[in-house]
C-alpha cells in the first residue's frame, strides 16, 4: 500500500534529491535492511512512502555528511584557537552530530508507529460505535465505512477512506480490510478486524461480530482506566518526592552548610537546585503523559 509523501528528519534536501545523492549506498543500506526486517513493517505501519533499503541507504549518506559537515567546522573553528587540535577537536565534533542523526533517523518510524497507534486508538471505540448504528438501521458496511471515513476520527477516518477507496477500485471487501489489518500498528484495530473478516468469511452477521468487539473494548477501557488510577497514586508519592520534600530538605541542607564558614555555599548551589526541581517536573510531566493508556484518547 504506498504512503504519504514525507520529510525525514534532519534531511535538508527533497526526497527524491536524498534517494539520487544515497544510491552509492544502496549495497549497504541493502544489506543493514536484511539484518533489519522490522524496519520494512516499521516503514509500512507508520504510512512512509519509502523502501527499507532506501531508507537505510539515505541514513547512512545523512550520517556521513553530518559527520563531514560538522567535522570541517570544528576543524576551522578549533584551528583559529589551538592549530594542534583542530584535527581530533574537529572529528569528535562530526562524529558526535553523525551519531546523533543517524540515531534520530533509526528511531523515528517508531516513533511515527506510535504515535499513529495512540490516534487510532483513541478514536476507535466511537467509529466502531457509528459503524455498529449504521450497520444495525440497515445501511451495508461499506457505506458505514465511508460514514467513518468522512467523520471527525482523526487518523481512523483517513485509512477508513483509503479502505473505502480500494473497496471502490474493484477491491473485495474481505481483502481490503485484511489489509487494512495487516498496514495497521494499533493492536485493537487489527485484533477487530481480524475479527469483522473471520465473521464475514464464517456467513456471521456483521452488527454481531461489531458488538462483541465494541463491548471488548469497552471493557478494555475500563481496566486500563482503573489500570492508569493505580499507577497515578504512585506517581502522586514519586511527585511529593521530587516537587516538595527533596527542595525542602535540600535548601534546609544549604542554609545548614551556609553556618559553617569552611564550606562556601554560593548562590549558583540553589539555582543548581532549582535547574534539578524544574527538570523533574518536565520528566513527570512526560511519565504521566506516556503512561496514558491509547483507548482513553
Amino acid at each position: 500500500m504506498p504512503g504519504t509523501p514525507i520529510k525525514l528528519p534532519a534531511c535538508p534536501f527533497p526526497l527524491p534529491l536524498a534517494r539520487l545523492l544515497a544510491k552509492p549506498f544502496y549495497g549497504f543500506g541493502s544489506a543493514l535492511a536484511s539484518a533489519n526486517p522490522m524496519l520494512r513493517v516499521e516503514l509500512v505501519q507508520a504510512g512512509l512512502d519509502i523502501d527499507d533499503t532506501e531508507y537505510l541507504a539515505i541514513t547512512t549518506w545523512l550520517f556521513l555528511f553530518y559527520a563531514v559537515f560538522f567535522s570541517l567546522i570544528g576543524y576551522v573553528l578549533v584551528r583559529a584557537v589551538d592549530p594542534g587540535k583542530a584535527v581530533p577537536a574537529g572529528l569528535a565534533l562530526g562524529l558526535v552530530f553523525g551519531f546523533m542523526v543517524l540515531v534520530q533517523l533509526l528511531v523515528y518510524p517508531k516513533i511515527v508507529v506510535k504515535k499513529k497507534v495512540r490516534e487510532l486508538d483513541k478514536n476507535l471505540v466511537f467509529a466502531l460505535r457509528t459503524l455498529l448504528i449504521e450497520i444495525k438501521s440497515g445501511v451495508s458496511l461499506f457505506d458505514a465505512m465511508k460514514t467513518v471515513a468522512e467523520g471527525n476520527y482523526g487518523k481512523l477516518s483517513e485509512e477508513f477512506d483509503r479502505t473505502a477507496k480500494e473497496i471502490q477500485t474493484g477491491t473485495p471487501e474481505k481483502e481490503a480490510l485484511e489489509r487494512m489489518a495487516e498496514n495497521n500498528p494499533s493492536d485493537h484495530l487489527r485484533r477487530t478486524l481480524w475479527q469483522l473478516v473471520n465473521g464475514m468469511k464464517a456467513g456471521a452477521d456483521v452488527s454481531i461480530v461489531l458488538k462483541e468487539s465494541v463491548d471488548s473494548l469497552t471493557r478494555q477501557q475500563v481496566i486500563e482506566m482503573r489500570r492508569y488510577g493505580g499507577q497515578l497514586k504512585v506517581l502522586s508519592l514519586v511527585y511529593m518526592m521530587m516537587g516538595v520534600i527533596i527542595p525542602a530538605l535540600g535548601i534546609t541542607f544549604l542554609i545548614v552548610l551556609t553556618s559553617f564558614p569552611q564550606i562556601p555555599v554560593t548562590e549558583m548551589f540553589f539555582w543548581a537546585l532549582f535547574a534539578m526541581v524544574m527538570t523533574g517536573q518536565f520528566m513527570f510531566i512526560g511519565m504521566v503523559k506516556s503512561k496514558r493508556p491509547n483507548l482513553l484518547g
